[in-house]
């Protein structure tokens, strides 16, 4: 009796797991899952109010378990490198670096450097846990959901690919303050079910004034190997102390 009272409450509690099913959240951060190692160029621009444009350039390399080698070209020379154990960061012309243990890094830190170089993961990931609101499609978006999270509220839109193809940004529910919107296309499948949005293009509005930045993303390549001297710290930092405070940096 006791054995198939134990095989009702599987059949039965089975369906209500799956149907708890995942959110549109989890869903977009499923397939990152996946992504075991990362090459590519981000190209940043910013235009300024006086009519230049401000660019950061890099490269970035990436592979789990937190191992990072990103070269920054623009506006400043930078060089970070996490070799899975420590996390180190130089500027050129300073007189210090910054170095701690990836285990000591903070929240914000660890995000950026887990995140699979060039998707939106840094900016979905601060959601979770955060009430999931269920919202009406649209034809442009058919599937879309909130999340508030007491601070702010976000949405993500979805296009008929699943793919996450805007993302905003709004003081509150009632969604009638946008702060900040992105648009994500040029689309690249760099594994299956994988999409990484070449075009990435931003607006914030700060104090009723609008920014604008648009990020591309190049020669993304997927899981491919990455030579294991790219997190090899000490080849690319002769000669530079670290200290574990970005205060002791500066001259």
């Amino acid at each position: 009796m006791q054995r198939w009272l134990r095989m009702i409450l599987i059949l039965v509690l089975a369906p209500a797991t799956r149907a708890r099913a995942e959110t549109v959240l989890e869903k977009v951060l499923a397939p990152y899952d996946s992504v075991q190692s990362m090459s590519c160029e981000i190209r940043r621009d910013t235009p300024l109010p006086d009519g230049n444009t401000l660019r950061m350039l890099s490269r970035v390399y990436y592979q789990r378990p937190d191992k990072l080698h990103v070269e920054n070209f623009s506006p400043v020379k930078r060089r970070t490198i996490s070799d899975g154990t420590v996390f180190r960061q130089y500027t050129e012309g300073a007189p210090k670096g910054f170095s701690r243990p990836v285990a000591e890094l903070d929240g914000e830190m660890l995000r950026n450097l887990r995140m699979v170089p060039g998707s939106a993961a840094n900016m979905l990931e601060v959601l979770r846990g955060a009430t999931e609101v269920p919202l009406e499609p649209t034809a442009e978006f058919p599937v879309r959901a909130g999340y508030d999270n007491q601070k702010s509220f976000a949405v993500l839109n979805l296009d008929a690919q699943g793919r996450l193809a805007r993302f905003e940004l709004y003081g509150s529910p009632a969604m009638t303050d946008l702060l900040t919107q992105t648009d994500f296309s040029a689309f690249q499948e760099v594994a299956p079910g994988v999409w990484i949005a070449c075009l990435q293009q931003a607006k914030v509005t700060v104090q009723g004034m609008e920014r604008t930045a648009t990020t591309r993303v190049d020669s993304p390549v997927a899981n491919g190997e990455i030579p294991a001297a790219f997190f090899k710290a000490d080849a690319f930092f002769p000669n530079v102390e670290f200290v574990d405070s970005f205060d002791k940096i500066a001259p």
